[in-house]
């Protein structure tokens, strides 16, 4: 099963990013993650740009949604809300409508922060966000890694010798899991499905 990860910060050492590293020691082992490392390269988004042959790198992204399995976006909260740069993100994958690489597909979200007490109205926003564009959101217990720099700690592989990143919390972890474990169902049953019956119902012409 392989799941498209997004980290919503461009800051290079993202706690965001950070979870995403950490995630496979927690998810299914049939679970692979793929991380996006697109974000910033998509241009703003622009209607006269959304054409039949759009830029490049909002094919790359549109095609890197519709070929994973599931969908997983680990987010940093900006101003009680979620990041324009990951707004941009979901405009682009929510067009056209008819065919858009969000449509149907499930979709994790996670919020790690620095703070004690941010997350929630990024986390509610964002859910609301991929809702609205027709996509099956994994529900609660929501994922917040509060207090992100003491909850995941960088380790170095011993076996590639490549750094990554472990939850020391045993909560999250148990968190962590729970919603990795509802992705991998809600791929498995084709979840997705559900969320976008009733669009595709009303796309369809009568006959």
């Amino acid at each position: 099963m392989r799941i498209l990860a997004l980290s919503g910060s461009l800051r290079q050492e993202s706690f965001n990013t950070q979870l995403l590293r950490a995630l496979p020691s927690v998810a299914p082992c049939h679970m692979k993650f793929d991380i996006f490392d697109g974000l910033a390269g998509l241009p703003h988004y622009n209607q006269d740009l959304d054409v039949e042959d759009p830029p490049e790198p909002v094919r790359r992204w549109r095609t890197a949604i519709e070929e994973a399995d599931g969908l997983l976006i680990a987010t940093p909260e900006y101003n009680n809300s979620f990041p324009g740069v990951v707004k941009n993100a979901i405009d682009w994958a929510s067009r056209p409508v008819p065919s858009a690489a969000l449509l149907g597909k499930s979709v994790c979200v996670m919020v790690a922060t620095p703070g004690r007490n941010l997350g929630r109205n990024c986390m509610a926003d964002l859910s609301r966000v991929l809702h609205d564009c027709h996509a099956h959101v994994i529900s609660g217990p929501n994922l917040i890694v509060n207090e992100a720099n003491n909850r995941l700690q960088e380790v170095k592989d011993e076996t590639t010798g490549e750094n990554t990143t472990t939850i020391v919390d045993p909560f999250v972890q148990r968190i962590a899991t729970a919603q990795l474990h509802a992705l991998a169902e809600a791929v498995e049953h084709d979840a997705g499905r559900h969320a976008a019956t009733a669009l595709r119902a009303f796309l369809t012409p009568p006959r």
